[in-house]
C-alpha cells in the first residue's frame, strides 16, 4: 500500500470531501471485511473437518466435439 503525502498541495473543496469520504468508508469497511473473511474461513474449516467436499461452482452442461456452424450457434 502506498502512502501519499499532500504536503504543499492545495485540494479543492470537492477533492477534500472525496478524500474524507474515502477515509470514512475505508475505516468502516476494513473491520467488516476482516470479520467476513474470518467467518468464511471458519466455516470452510468446519466443513473440511466434517469431510464435506467443496462445492462445484463451474460445471459443463454438455460436452460436444467438432466445430458448430453459425446456423447451429444462432439456433436455426
Amino acid at each position: 500500500m502506498r502512502t501519499v503525502s499532500f504536503q504543499g498541495t492545495q485540494l479543492t473543496s470537492g477533492q477534500r470531501l472525496r478524500l474524507e469520504q474515502q477515509r470514512h468508508v475505508q475505516a468502516f469497511m476494513s473491520p467488516v471485511l476482516a470479520l467476513q473473511v474470518e467467518e468464511t474461513l471458519r466455516s470452510l474449516e468446519a466443513r473440511k473437518e466434517q469431510g464435506a467436499k467443496p462445492e462445484r461452482i463451474w460445471f459443463p452442461d454438455r460436452k460436444e466435439t467438432g466445430t458448430p456452424s453459425v446456423a447451429e450457434w444462432m439456433g436455426y
